[in-house]
C-alpha cells in the first residue's frame, strides 16, 4: 500500500498509483474516499501563542506556524478542526507536529516551554528553568545529556496531554488517528515517546526525510543540532557522542559537513528497521522521494508492506 504526501502526479508518471492521498484541511473542499486529511495540530495565530523560553521570550516554532500545545487556544483550535474532519465524511485524520521545538529551532529546542500553561501542565518545569539557563552559559556534554533527558520527560507529558483529548474527541466521533512523527530516537526529544504514541494511534508515520530544508528533515535537523552543540563549547568527539544517542545514527565528520548535499540513504534505512523494531505493528515509513530513495522504494514496499512518500 502506498500514500503519498505532495505532487501526485510525479508518482503515477514514475508508474505507481497512490493508494491514499494526504492532504491539508485548508485545501479539502469535499470527501474523497482516498483522501486522509492533514491536520497541523500546533497552529498558532500569532506570537503570544508561541513557545516560551527560559528567558521568557516568544517564538513560533517549525515552520514560524507553531505555538505551544499546552495552551487552551492551539487545543481549542485542534479539536475544532477535527469535528471539521468529521463533517466533511472522514473517519480518519492524520495529525502533524504534535510535538515541541526540534534541533531546526536552534537554542529554543533546549529551552521551550515555559509559558503558563506549560508551568501548570507539568509543574517540575519550574525547577529546570535556571538548570537550562546554566547548561546554555557553560555546557558539557553530561550536562547537555542531562538536560535533554528532563525535556524528553516534560515534552512528552506535553504530547499526550493534547493527544489525549484529541483521542477522546475522536472516539466520540467514532475516528482513527494516525500521525507523521519524528523517527526514534530523536522523536522522544520534541515529545514524541513511541509508547505514549501507540497508546492513541493506530499507525505511527515515522518521517524518514533525508534530503530537504526544513522542520523533520534529518538533514537540516542533524547540522542545526551540530551548530547548536558547537556553539555550545562541545568538543567535536563528544558532538558525535551526542548525534549517537540523540539520532541514532554514527555519522563522520564529513558527512557532517556534507548534510546540505543530503543524508546518506543507508542512514534512512538504520533508521526504519530501528523504527519498526520500536512501533512495532503500528509503524509506516514515509520517504522523501529522490533519485536516491528510488533506489530502495520497491525494498521498502516489499520488507514493509505499507509506505508513503513526500514528493515536492
Amino acid at each position: 500500500m502506498l500514500g503519498v504526501f505532495g505532487d501526485v502526479l510525479k508518482v503515477r508518471k514514475l508508474g505507481y498509483e497512490p493508494d491514499v492521498i494526504y492532504i491539508g484541511l485548508d485545501k479539502i473542499r469535499g470527501f474523497d474516499d482516498r483522501v486522509v486529511p492533514l491536520l497541523w495540530v500546533p497552529w498558532a495565530v500569532g506570537l503570544r501563542e508561541g513557545v516560551v523560553d527560559v528567558y521568557d521570550r516568544y517564538y513560533l516554532f517549525a515552520f514560524g506556524n507553531s505555538g505551544c500545545i499546552a495552551n487552551p487556544s492551539i487545543v481549542r483550535r485542534a479539536i475544532e478542526a477535527l469535528e471539521r474532519v468529521y463533517e466533511l465524511g472522514y473517519r480518519r485524520v492524520m495529525l502533524d507536529a504534535i510535538r515541541l521545538p526540534s534541533p531546526i529551532d536552534g537554542l529554543f529546542f533546549l529551552s521551550t516551554c515555559f509559558c503558563r500553561y506549560s508551568l501548570e501542565l507539568c509543574p517540575r518545569l519550574s525547577h529546570l528553568r535556571n538548570k537550562i539557563r546554566a547548561t546554555l552559559h557553560r555546557a558539557s556534554a553530561v550536562d547537555i545529556i542531562e538536560l535533554l533527558e528532563e525535556l524528553a520527560y516534560v515534552r512528552a507529558v506535553h504530547v499526550e496531554y493534547l493527544l489525549s483529548i484529541i483521542y477522546d474527541k475522536a472516539r466520540e466521533l467514532g475516528m482513527e488517528l494516525t500521525a507523521a512523527v519524528f523517527p526514534y530516537p530523536l522523536s522522544k526529544y520534541v515529545g514524541q515517546e513511541p509508547k505514549v504514541l501507540k497508546r492513541y494511534l493506530r499507525k505511527v508515520h515515522v518521517m524518514l526525510y533525508h534530503m530537504c530544508p526544513g522542520a523533520a528533515c534529518l538533514n537540516a535537523e542533524i547540522k542545526q543540532l551540530v551548530e547548536i552543540l558547537t556553539a555550545l563549547g562541545i568538543k567535536y568527539d563528544e558532538v558525535q557522542e551526542l548525534l549517537r544517542r540523540v539520532t541514532g545514527l554514527e555519522l563522520s565528520m564529513g558527512e557532517v559537513k556534507g548534510l546540505d548535499r543530503g543524508l546518506d540513504i543507508r542512514h534512512v534505512e538504520v533508521l526504519a528497521e530501528l523504527n519498526r523494531h520500536v512501533c512495532g505493528d503500528a509503524y509506516v515509513p514515509i520517504l522523501w522521494l529522490d533519485s536516491d530513495s528510488m533506489d530502495i522504494l520497491e525494498e521498502f514496499v516489499k520488507r514493509y508492506h505499507r509506505l508513503d512518500v513526500f514528493v515536492a
